[in-house]
């Protein structure tokens, strides 16, 4: 009896779709977005599309400004930074290099959720695919983060980039190949972060939320670079002040009598 050998040119057809199908799962489960790979939700108005779009970008834009990163560092005041449950006293300079080097960004697609749902849930970033291994990160986002990029003052539109620079903060990976998230806080699960006492320190994804906020209101001339600390206390580190409205006169976006009460730290 013989053994069956196949013909030499069925070898080199297998060995060639193997190649190339290794390649593409390796293409697609490492790709980096730079802001471009950005999917908007197919549902909703070609104008509330548009508006997510610029902002979601406009928010990526920011992490490699140098307002964001003096923002960081004066929001942070030298305190021990939460960054993850596996990195729970970071530095700045590693929240940078997680953002900027380290890290990859994953394709992103962007979903409106109803009000009902947001009161429900309020907001969150999640990634996708099967278990950890994902292709795709997905943000749910409020209805009011369109309304806050469509005003017409500058401290309201910010809000918006607070939301969209903390949730693309999660979709953020130190792995390459599986989704081991580089920035973590709380969840409808875990409302509170296990063996950390409350607003005890800068927690990362709210203190980037903050800093992308306060950089883009500098980069807008609404503040000075020598406020972005100040403003990053407004809008908090620890979780975030909704104060959005407060400054719609003109006033320095900094701590003052009157303002709604900060959120309990985290």
């Amino acid at each position: 009896m013989q053994t069956y050998r196949p013909p030499r040119h069925l070898l080199i057809v297998a060995a060639l779709a193997l190649l190339v199908g290794g390649m593409s799962l390796v293409r697609e489960v490492t790709r980096q977005n730079d802001g471009s790979d950005l999917k908007v939700a197919e549902d909703l108005p070609p104008a509330v599309r548009a508006d997510l779009l610029d902002a979601a970008q406009t928010a990526y834009g920011l992490f490699d400004t140098p307002q964001f990163a003096q923002a960081l560092a004066a929001g942070a005041g030298g305190q021990p930074i939460y960054i993850s449950r596996d990195r729970r006293a970071g530095s700045v300079a590693e929240v940078l290099e997680r953002l900027r080097s380290e890290g990859r960004f994953l394709p992103v697609r962007l979903v409106l959720m109803t009000q009902g749902e947001a009161n429900a849930a309020w907001h969150y970033a999640a990634g996708g695919g099967v278990g950890y291994f994902t292709q795709d990160g997905e943000i749910h986002l409020p209805p009011e983060v369109v309304a806050q990029w469509r005003a017409e003052d500058p401290v309201v539109r910010s809000c918006a980039l607070n939301t969209l620079a903390h949730e693309i903060a999660h979709t953020v990976s130190v792995s390459p190949f599986v989704f081991t998230p580089a920035f973590t806080d709380t969840s409808l699960d875990t409302p509170r972060i296990p063996g950390r006492r409350p607003g005890e320190s800068p927690i990362g994804s709210y203190l980037i939320g903050s800093a992308a906020q306060c950089a883009w209101l500098a980069r807008q001339g609404r503040i000075e670079d020598a406020e972005l600390g100040a403003c990053v206390d407004v809008f908090g580190a620890a979780g975030f002040n909704d104060r959005c409205a407060a400054f719609g006169g003109g006033e320095p976006v900094r701590e003052r009598a009157g303002l709604p009460p900060p959120m309990p730290g985290l």
